[in-house]
């Protein structure tokens, strides 16, 4: 798999706009699974090959990373984490939790090219032969 020219501009990048604050252990592999991911996908969406990605889109993924990070939240410690709850109650306290496949649905449906990013993606698309 050929790797993003910038990829360590895109890192270092990112790292400074999301600091390990948390002490996360895993912050560094969670970094670049991300970026991967988000360059997978802005390739595959704009069928431009990874090692021809304009410089121009470089601020574009680091955008979408920091989206899918929060969206995901995974820089948020799991005992800070509050995606899993799916009803609370006042009255004898009552609290429902979501169970692991329903909450992989919903991560799974989050579209990353949102916030207009599809519109700036669209501009660089190439139409696939």
């Amino acid at each position: 798999m050929k790797k993003h020219p910038r990829i360590e501009n895109i890192t270092d990048t990112l790292k400074k706009l999301l600091p390990n604050s948390n002490k996360l252990d895993g912050y560094d592999s969670i970094i670049d699974f991300v970026i991967s991911k988000v360059v997978d996908d802005v390739t595959s969406y704009t069928h431009i090959p990874v090692e021809e990605l304009p410089e121009e889109l470089d601020k574009t993924i680091v955008s979408i990373s920091m989206q899918l990070i929060d969206s995901h939240q995974f820089l948020v410690p799991i005992e800070d984490k509050n995606n899993d709850v799916q009803s609370l109650s006042e009255g004898d306290t009552s609290v429902t939790f979501k169970s692991p496949a329903t909450v992989y649905t919903e991560l799974q449906s989050i579209n990353p090219l949102s916030d207009d990013y599809a519109t700036i993606l669209n501009s660089y698309r190439r139409i696939k032969r």
